[in-house]
């Protein structure tokens, strides 16, 4: 796959990965200039993962309820990068406070993954820009090439729109998300489907006309609710709820929101809202948890895929090089599902299971090599790329481009240092 490089600072050990690989600058072109687009290839592979995913489900006899979990999350970038159009200092919401808000230097993007019983597979990526990256971006470039800036809330519609004609028709679908996605015309989007959200609220949303936390202190004197939920690792956690009924400013249908807390004495309270008033605050708190689907790929997307590792400066090209991330990473969501077993319990496994497989064909291919030729020579220039120094002939003084177990996306076809 060409692409992989895209003029990353690793991208000498990349091509040594491979034995007949391109030079690097034909891996960034593949970005830069090659006619495809991200569009394209994005919507084929949403489609391949919901087809393949329902067939999953199905044949395992799963529920019929779908799980579309929406999240977003920032690749960082070192503080002196300047000229990448999709980086710049967005908010971090998990380090700032209300008197001290905090940034990171990088680029933001939307994932939604899509859950079915234990199935779990990534069907979007993409960028987000903020007002003032789009129009930084669009004071360099001509009329007919400017960017339309889209909202977080605008892209996480776009989202699901492009997911509605794909899913089954007769199924519960339910779309779980954080506070920053709770808005009204979300909501109101996601039931004009018939689907159902399980979203957190910020404390100063209105229920009837009266602020959240202020509705929290007069229902003081009701007698909370003890739910346990199970997180993904088997561990219990409980909370003490409580929970009413009412409207949200602009928002046509009935909504129960859910007082929560770890224990009862706690200061500090979190806030859900859901639109299926038929389930229980175990089940609706149960689904949430699912979002950690989202935490889990943004893990793995950016520690061992190289999500952030792209040195291709326009937008669009940073835009395909995070489909072919998608693309790596679809195919562990798949082969994990497949192949879970005592053995592999996470997609970590898989990862090392491919760069074993790969290493046993490269030192496979060397052999058979030596086999043919009846000499060591040909194959060490071929497999390592061994050149004389113009400086010194000896075997000490020879340069070779050894073949490493590598990090990021480079590692899935990386062979492992033995």
């Amino acid at each position: 796959m060409p692409s992989w490089a895209a003029r990353t600072t690793r991208r000498e050990p990349l091509c040594s990965a491979s034995v007949d690989a391109p030079d690097a600058s034909n891996m960034a072109d593949c970005l830069r200039i090659s006619p495809w687009e991200a569009d394209d290839v994005r919507t084929t592979l949403r489609a391949h993962q919901v087809a393949w995913v329902v067939a999953q489900a199905e044949r395992a006899g799963a529920p019929k309820v779908i799980y579309l979990h929406l999240d977003d999350s920032i690749g960082e970038q070192h503080k002196t990068t300047r000229h990448l159009e999709p980086v710049d200092f967005h908010p971090d919401h998990h380090d700032s406070t209300t008197r001290t808000p905090r940034y990171k230097h990088g680029f933001c993007y939307l994932v939604c993954t899509l859950r079915l019983g234990q199935c779990v597979v990534t069907v979007d990526l993409r960028l987000s820009l903020r007002a003032q990256t789009v129009r930084r971006i669009n004071r360099h470039r001509a009329a007919e090439q400017r960017m339309a800036f889209r909202s977080k809330n605008t892209l996480a519609r776009q989202i699901l729109a492009a997911l509605r004609p794909l899913l089954p028709t007769g199924w519960t679908v339910y779309v779980p998300c954080d506070s920053g996605y709770a808005s009204a015309k979300l909501i109101k989007e996601v039931r004009r489907q018939r689907w159902h959200v399980t979203c957190g609220l910020k404390s100063h949303r209105k229920l009837n006309g009266v602020r959240i936390d202020h509705l929290a202190s007069a229902l003081r004197h009701r007698r909370y609710t003890r739910v346990r939920v199970t997180a993904t690792d088997g561990n219990t956690t409980t909370y003490y709820v409580r929970q009413t009924r009412g409207r949200l400013n602009d928002v046509s249908h009935d909504v129960r929101v859910v007082f929560s807390k770890r224990h009862p004495r706690g200061k500090s309270s979190a806030y859900f809202l859901r639109t299926d008033l038929t389930r229980s605050a175990q089940q609706a708190l149960q689904g949430d948890g699912g979002r950690w689907s989202c935490e889990v790929a943004n893990f793995y997307l950016k520690t061992r895929l190289g999500l952030a590792d792209f040195r291709v400066r326009s937008y669009e090209a940073v835009d395909k090089y995070l489909v072919v991330v998608q693309r790596a990473w679809g195919s562990i969501e798949r082969r994990f599902i497949q192949e879970r077993a005592a053995k592999v319990k996470c997609y970590g496994d898989i990862i090392r299971r491919h760069q074993e497989e790969h290493a046993r064909e490269w030192l496979t291919g060397a052999l058979q090599m030596v086999l043919e030729t009846g000499t060591i020579e040909p194959v060490l220039q071929r497999f390592l790329r061994e050149t004389d120094s113009p400086l010194c002939s000896a075997p000490s003084c020879r340069r070779a481009r050894v073949p490493k177990r590598l990090s990021g996306t480079q590692g899935l076809f990386a062979p492992m240092q033995r």
